[in-house]
């Protein structure tokens, strides 16, 4: 499993390439978060319930479809490698699913459940199909610890360009106010044509980033030929090894924590910003600009803190930073100690505190999937085997599962403080007094305590940058081993050298930092 040739730095323009894939995702992503539901309860007249129901659905079933993927591509092997097959083979269909999506034929109400539940889950497994074997390139395209923290900050980067300026075209061109629709988000015509936009666009990041990328192809790691086309048994049994290494089984654990934490502000802080802030929609949009201005920041950011601190120093840094950030402005709020409401010295605070606390926390987020590229050959060490595909989906899987807990856990809180419905900015202090306050002194610790265990987990990573630099050191010893092997020695033989001359037992393993 030694190098085909030997791979040179990335430069900025691969870097650059590289991370434009996200693009696709950022895309997909904002168009179900954003579109999704109000299109097919307001505009169809599908009840929320159903389509949330449908949501959710499409969420499990690609959850379960990431790490099936992911350990297929691993074992894929072909002239363009291991990634590539996948990643050039998801262009249409992604394009065709989401065309599909939001044109959908004329079906009575529960055949639109059922079409929504098919057409959601192809789209999420056909974006799934080229976002698993992509972010699988990271670890190959640079063993390097911190050029490796430089990729994954230009794929979070350019995922959040991708959602932010296919938002900005979709609310400007496609979703404008009109005299029969003054709601342009009501205007069942535009969503033909943010369709067709949103579809090109994605077809056009994976394939620039795909052919951006193909140059590295050659310098890959290939699967022996000996273990081409493994058996299910096989492979579940390699799923099942892979999977339980330690420092993997933390992030995981992370993952499921900070699923929670995110699922549940992703649906609260819609609330908080219009019933506790109490900013206009205008305001809300101008918002919204901090998260493209955070990733951007995000960028320089995350390898600075990956070469000063290791990774895992790092994102508990910035976690713990980003939690204080996100917390102290609504804490200051509930004290009376920020400008009024409608102000704009508020909305310049408040503007400041997002863009802050956002940068830290996607700091922190690269960080961890720069983390699990670094598992891969600790893994390969104990195993013989690389396993990018199927690590970069074990973290998905996790955050899919259990975002939808954390929104019903946010549900929950909700129905707790009788928070009232259909209640104005205006009138929710009279129709439900206190609801508002309730709803934000019960939020924050319990965000604060899923998003500390979370952390606690991380803490139990263990590959610093001395570990990652031993292990590169005894892999290359490993091959180096194989090209020198007796030309009559069986071919097994050879590729058991990585996991049974240079194994660290699980009792030795150094920890992060000793």
């Amino acid at each position: 499993m030694a190098d085909r040739e030997t791979a040179p730095a990335p430069r900025l323009g691969t870097k650059l390439l590289y991370g434009l894939g996200s693009v696709a995702f950022g895309t997909k992503d904002a168009g179900f978060a954003t579109f999704l539901l109000i299109y097919y309860n307001q505009v169809l007249g599908v009840p929320a319930t159903l389509v949330s129901l449908a949501m959710t659905i499409a969420i499990l079933a690609d959850a379960v479809f990431d790490p099936i993927i992911g350990e297929i591509s691993d074992n894929w092997r072909s002239s363009l490698g291991r990634r590539h097959p996948f990643m050039y083979g998801a262009a249409i269909p992604v394009a065709l699913m989401f065309f599909l999506l939001w044109n959908p034929p004329h079906l009575s109400t529960g055949a639109l459940f059922a079409y929504l539940v098919v057409v959601a889950i192809l789209t999420r497994m056909a974006i799934a199909t080229y976002e698993i074997p992509s972010s699988a390139l990271a670890p190959e395209l640079s063993p390097d610890y911190d050029q490796r923290t430089s990729l994954m900050a230009f794929r979070w980067m350019f995922s959040a360009v991708g959602a932010a300026l296919t938002l900005a075209v979709t609310f400007t061109f496609f979703m404008a106010a009109t005299k029969d629709y003054p709601v342009g988000i009501l205007n069942p015509h535009g969503y033909f044509g943010y369709s067709i936009m949103a579809g090109l666009v994605m077809v056009g990041a994976i394939l620039v980033s795909s052919f951006g990328t193909h140059a590295r192809i050659k310098y890959m790691k290939q699967i022996p030929v000996a273990r081409h086309r493994p058996t299910l048994r096989q492979l579940a049994r390699e799923m099942y090894e892979s999977l339980s290494h330690r420092s993997l089984l933390m992030i995981t654990l992370a993952g499921l924590f900070g699923g929670m934490a995110g699922g549940m502000g992703s649906v609260l802080n819609t609330y908080f910003g219009t019933y506790f802030w109490r900013f206009t929609a205008q305001q809300l949009a101008v918002i919204g600009l901090a998260a493209l201005l955070a990733a951007i920041i995000a960028v320089p950011l995350a390898p600075l803190v990956s070469r000063n601190f290791d990774k895992r120093r790092g994102y508990v840094i910035t976690a713990f930073a980003s939690l204080f950030v996100n917390n102290i402005t609504m804490v200051l709020k509930l004290f009376g100690l920020l400008p009024p409401d409608g102000s704009s010295a508020l909305l310049l605070i408040f503007f400041a505190s997002i863009t802050v606390g956002l940068a830290l926390a996607i700091t922190s987020g690269i960080l961890v999937t720069s983390m699990i590229a670094d598992i891969v050959e600790d893994s390969e060490l104990r195993t013989g085997r690389r396993s990018e595909g199927l690590f970069s989906a074990s973290l998905s899987f996790v955050n899919k599962a259990t975002s939808g807990m954390g929104i019903l856990l946010a549900g929950t809180l909700i129905d707790l403080v009788h928070f009232p419905k259909h209640a104005t900015p205006a009138t929710i202090d009279i129709v439900a007094p206190g609801a508002v306050r309730n709803l934000v002194l019960i939020y924050m610790p319990v965000q604060i305590t899923l998003w500390f265990i979370a952390i606690l987990m991380v803490s139990g990573y263990r590959i610093d940058r001395k570990t990652h630099e031993s292990n590169l050191e005894r892999l290359a010893q490993s091959a180096a081993l194989a090209d020198v092997a007796p030309s009559g020695a069986p071919m097994g033989a050879t590729e058991a050298a990585p996991s049974e001359t240079f194994e660290i037992p699980r009792s030795a393993e150094p920890v992060a930092g000793e």
